[in-house]
């Protein structure tokens, strides 16, 4: 039971007791809240690095198949050789956000990127005739055409294949 002691030392210090109480209140509330922010923000930032790497993948894993029909298509005889130029849809609009993934999966997205815009000149070298959208490639520039898209195919690939592994971790 408890003492009128107690009881008297209570009722005097009881302002300062809910004080104290109220004070230990507020703390776990901010503590608690901190917690919540952090684990949002972390699911937020996991959801934009997943969605980032999804895009990419898409865009490079296309590009890969273009440059691969074009690799299987048959020449025309004695014609020029029709190409689509490479037209960055999404990964343009992306650079900015680059800095969500990994330091790795940055090298090997921003290498992918250069090598895409490399490729593009390559092909305005070797074109006898380039429009807006295509370059028309001559039957002798066809083998190097051919070299080109091929290192160009499997450097997409191996990109695509890279951010599938970083994704899934």
């Amino acid at each position: 039971m408890i003492t009128p002691d107690v009881l008297d030392l209570l009722e005097r210090f009881q302002t300062t007791i809910v004080g104290v109480v109220g004070f230990l209140g507020v703390i776990w509330t901010l503590s608690a809240n901190a917690r919540h922010s952090r684990a949002e923000h972390s699911r937020q930032l996991s959801t934009r690095q997943a969605t980032l790497r999804r895009i990419l993948v898409a865009e490079f894993r296309n590009y890969s198949l273009g440059l691969k029909q074009n690799l299987d298509a048959a020449p025309p005889e004695g014609e020029l050789f029709s190409v689509g130029k490479v037209r960055r849809l999404l990964s343009d609009s992306l650079t900015a956000d680059l800095g969500l993934l990994e330091p790795d999966e940055i090298d090997i997205v921003v290498n992918a990127l250069i090598s895409l815009d490399g490729f593009d000149h390559h092909l305005e070298n070797l074109c006898q005739h380039s429009l807006e959208t295509r370059f028309l490639i001559s039957p002798d520039a066809l083998p190097q055409f051919r070299e080109a898209a091929e290192r160009m195919a499997t450097a997409l690939e191996l990109a695509v294949e890279a951010l599938h592994l970083h994704g899934e971790r």
